[in-house]
């Protein structure tokens, strides 16, 4: 009996610690691996939402890198909202929304998918931009917001063109949140249950714990400020309830055996239960150092369940990583490697020697006339015809370019692989012949493969630029590009810095030397490049979009110094030149006549100049644009008529007031009689049309009794005036 009594006090304490303390401890336990469950399962689901972030991120980037985009945006390419924004866009994006703003923040189109419609979305997409940083960084921004009680995962990003110079407004997609679409992106929802959720507020607990589940709330990142929602997460106690049922038994035992069974039942919990908890935490640290390790889950009990489940998750953690990383590396479509693929499978590669960047021209084009497919199977044959092996690599860097990457001792000879690559590709009906823009760059040291692929995109761009088929890559590419660099961003603000200024040169009546208008020119008066000429800023102007800025400058500075003229020179009119870019405007018409209105200026003191290849561009809108304005009162000139190869049919064609004979057809024509017939004919079918004629580079007196013979009606050149300030021209007006 005493042996029982002291076997009874001395098991007391240890059946009250087992019943007790031992269970506690192993709660405690299993909320710590819950803990560790939850932060697993939330990782994996945001890693999900990561996934699709990062898709319309990808996506968005094939929008807003490229020029149509660009120029859409910019107020070129009308047609751009009704190819580019189609139901088959909003499908193929799983996206709900798009938006695309102009360079100054205006919405330029607001859309949505509803069923099988696309729709205007005008209020939406507003909200959604307003969720932006401002200014928006070049990366862009993108994350999950909640606007108007529902939640959006969006993307962001600058409009650039393919080769991502010039800025354009911003690119917006969007997809709605809804439980549906939440379930679709969480490829554990089976384990787990997902739902957006208003954040706990401060002092409350992220974590709770019931009976029977989980609930963890964790923080998503908004495009910009602090996080407006959190995912919430309800798991199963799968691993408590177990562990519970366990622990009774456990109970159960302690409470039929004697000291000896509790000392045995102590040895086998110590070696199935703690041992396995010590090794598993020993093993999930070494899973922080070492990805590819895995828990031992030879184990058939519960803690064996759990630890086979946690590699299980492991596992597809991993394979989701490596299909990220696999899509981020490579081209879908081609299977070459993209832009960072390239980056990281060359930058440290000392025996890159070459570089060829090939682009191809009209893609929209041909998608258009041919198909989406076509042109899939295109862009696929373009890359197999490139070839890829240990020393030729492929790479696809924009929806419309390639790239061929050459290891020494491998050469290419760039014009022959130009010249191969161009061979017909087939169609059903026939064959279609293409003329690619080329870019090549080489070294024979060794060169960083960044520094030889934007060499070869320099290249590549003054083959564009002088419409070229093959731009080879030396120093004067460099020195010019940072030349056009350097005035991009000096042209910035050089109105308000007071750099820029128009000079006038009259136009006057051939019979009567009478002063009848002046032209405006611009001019840029650096104070380090000094005075940088019209030929070279203006088309860096239009490729970065700061033409607009400028020529609404040019515009309303030349009518309110002609206005303020008019003191002097009460019949005074001023004619203003018009650059392509802003004729492609769709509202030029309307700017031009709210300039006139905002400034009270009569409409019959303007006359624009546009040129044949201004008008060429968009035959259709630029007459819309010039007839708006004639029916307004203001006059219509074609500028530089006679040069290259001019067609007479424009004169009929275009709605015009005044024909400008360029200064080479007055040249040739005063000396050739081919071209004195032509410049004849020409005055003679101006005045039939009732269209007046002014000569330009009218430089002596002999060309002024030429034109007087002629019938030409007004004369231009420095035998008239050389251009001048028009406060200086007005004491000298004749």
């Amino acid at each position: 009996m005493q042996v029982l009594i002291l076997l009874g006090v001395l098991a007391l304490p240890t059946l009250l610690a087992l019943l007790v303390v031992i269970p506690a401890l192993m709660d405690t336990r299993f909320r710590q691996i819950e803990r560790e469950q939850v932060a697993q399962y939330s990782q994996i689901a945001r890693e999900d939402l990561i996934t699709e972030e990062e898709r319309v991120s990808l996506f968005t980037l094939n929008f807003s890198q490229w020029t149509s985009t660009f120029d859409f945006s910019v107020g070129r390419n009308p047609g751009f909202e009704a190819d580019a924004f189609g139901m088959s866009t909003f499908m193929g994006g799983r996206v709900d929304y798009a938006g695309v703003t102009a360079p100054d923040g205006r919405i330029v189109t607001a859309l949505r998918r509803d069923g099988s419609q696309v729709l205007p979305a005008g209020p939406t997409v507003r909200a959604l931009l307003a969720q932006l940083p401002s200014p928006l960084p070049g990366e862009g921004a993108q994350g999950i917001v909640l606007v108007g009680a529902r939640p959006y995962l969006m993307a962001a990003r600058p409009i650039t063109r393919d080769d991502g110079s010039g800025r354009g407004g911003v690119m917006l997609f969007a997809r709605m949140l809804s439980q549906t679409a939440l379930g679709q992106l969480m490829h554990s929802s089976g384990t787990f249950t997902a739902q957006l959720a208003q954040l706990p507020a401060e002092g409350q607990s992220a974590l709770t714990f019931r009976p029977r589940e989980v609930i963890g709330i964790s923080a998503l990142e908004a495009p910009v400020g602090p996080p407006q929602l959190g995912l919430q997460l309800t798991i199963p106690r799968a691993v408590h309830l177990a562990g519970q049922d366990t622990l009774w038994q456990l109970r159960g035992v302690i409470l039929l055996v004697t000291l000896t069974a509790l000392l045995a039942f102590m040895l086998f919990l110590n070696r199935r239960v703690l041992r396995v908890l010590t090794r598993y935490v020993a093993d999930t640290q070494r899973i922080a150092r070492d990805p590819t390790h895995r828990l031992e889950s030879s184990n058939r009990t519960e803690l064996g369940v759990l630890a086979r489940t946690i590699n299980d998750l492991l596992d597809h953690l991993q394979g989701r990583e490596a299909q990220l990383r696999e899509r981020v590396l490579r081209d879908e479509l081609t299977g070459a490697y993209s832009r960072a693929g390239l980056a990281e499978l060359l930058q440290e590669d000392t025996s890159v020697r070459s570089a060829l960047l090939i682009e191809v021209p009209r893609l929209q084009e041909l998608s258009g006339l041919y198909g989406n497919a076509f042109v899939d199977r295109l862009i696929r044959e373009l890359a197999d015809r490139l070839g890829n092996d240990d020393q030729h690599v492929v790479g696809r860097i924009s929806s419309s370019g390639l790239a061929l990457i050459t290891r020494a001792p491998a050469q290419i000879d760039p014009a022959q692989m130009l010249t191969r690559l161009e061979e017909p590709f087939a169609l059903r009906e026939g064959e279609v012949t293409l003329k690619l823009v080329a870019g090549y760059s080489e070294s024979i040291y060794p060169v960083p493969f960044s520094a030889l692929l934007r060499q070869a995109s320099l290249a590549l761009q003054h083959a564009i630029d002088q419409r070229e088929h093959l731009g080879v890559f030396d120093e004067r590419m460099l020195r010019r590009s940072q030349y056009g660099h350097t005035l991009e961003t000096q042209l910035q603000g050089a109105a308000q810095r007071q750099e820029l200024s128009l000079m006038y040169q009259p136009i006057s009546d051939v019979d009567t030397g009478r002063w009848v208008a002046v032209e405006a020119l611009l001019r840029w008066q650096h104070p380090l490049l000094g005075a940088v000429p019209p030929g070279t800023f203006i088309p860096v102007a239009e490729r970065s979009g700061q033409i607009y800025q400028l020529g609404d400058w040019a515009l309303q500075t030349a009518l309110r110094e002609t206005e303020a003229a008019r003191a002097l020179w009460p019949e005074a009119h001023v004619n203003v030149n018009v650059s392509p870019v802003q004729l492609l405007m769709p509202d030029y018409a309307e700017r031009v006549l709210q300039t006139l209105t905002d400034l009270q200026v009569s409409a019959h003191l303007l006359t624009v100049e546009v040129t044949e290849s201004t008008v060429m561009q968009d035959v259709d809108l630029a007459c819309r644009h010039l007839r708006k304005l004639r029916e307004a009162g203001v006059r219509v000139a074609l500028d530089d008529f006679g040069s290259g190869h001019s067609s007479l049919s424009l004169l009929t064609d275009l709605p015009l007031d005044i024909v400008k004979l360029d200064r080479s057809f007055l040249r040739e024509g005063a000396q050739e009689t081919a071209r004195g017939a032509l410049l004849r004919n020409t005055i003679r079918l101006a005045r039939d049309l009732q269209l007046s004629t002014v000569a330009e580079g009218v430089e002596d007196a002999g060309m002024l009794r030429l034109l007087r013979d002629l019938g030409c009606d007004y004369a231009q050149g420095y035998h008239i005036s050389r251009p001048d300030h028009l406060e200086d021209l007005l004491s000298l007006r004749r």
